[in-house]
């Protein structure tokens, strides 16, 4: 048994027929525990309320003796990950993170209904942060995701990982094409990153 977060990004309101829905489905299905839950105000979220939800979320994964702790973030959740390791708000580090389309924070800055992002991908102390609360950091994005118009290796440096690049993924949306991930549920039971390179 894994114990598995799933945190979902901007204006997502946990859609049938999504990635996310679909693997935490899959995933309880093979006998996981696994936490999905909707942030607040998903269209104009406040970092606050997104931080204290997954502080809460992450304390009540560890009240669940054994089993792997796994956060999987796309997108916003991404962002919101790495400023609660940077806060220090976890009590206990997660044995594997997955940073999924994390956005560009510049672009972030820039788009209505978003508050201003406080993460700062040139401070010194970033990666420090991610890797003490994230004993396995894999990030992976595509090519040509609009949310990261400077690539994703702008996270290369700031996180001290080498990024995967699934080409063609877009921001690994629904309307996007992206259902199923079999991939995904591959990953949690393999920790191979290779396995999330298949749709």
């Amino acid at each position: 048994m894994k114990k598995i977060l799933i945190h979902h990004g901007w204006t997502n309101v946990r859609p049938v027929g999504h990635w996310a829905r679909i693997a935490a489905k899959e995933l309880r299905d093979l006998g996981h525990q696994v936490w999905y839950p909707q942030f607040p105000d998903p269209d104009t979220p406040s970092t606050d309320k997104w931080q204290e939800l997954l502080r809460q979320e992450s304390a009540m994964m560890d009240e669940v003796e054994g089993g792997e702790k796994i956060a999987i973030c796309h997108s916003l959740g991404t962002t919101n990950w790495l400023i609660a390791a940077m806060n220090g708000l976890f009590e206990k580090p997660f044995d594997r993170v997955l940073l999924i389309a994390p956005p560009d924070p510049l672009v972030l800055a820039q788009s209505d209904g978003i508050e201003e992002s406080p993460l700062d991908l040139d401070s010194s102390s970033l990666a420090e942060a991610a890797h003490r609360f994230a004993k396995k950091l894999v990030v992976i994005a595509s090519d040509d995701d609009q949310w990261l118009p400077r690539g994703v290796g702008i996270y290369a440096p700031a996180l001290k990982v080498e990024p995967l690049i699934f080409p063609g993924a877009g921001h690994f949306s629904l309307d996007q094409g992206w259902g199923r991930w079999s991939g995904l549920k591959s990953w949690v039971e393999s920790a191979n990153p290779q396995d999330l390179m298949r749709h």
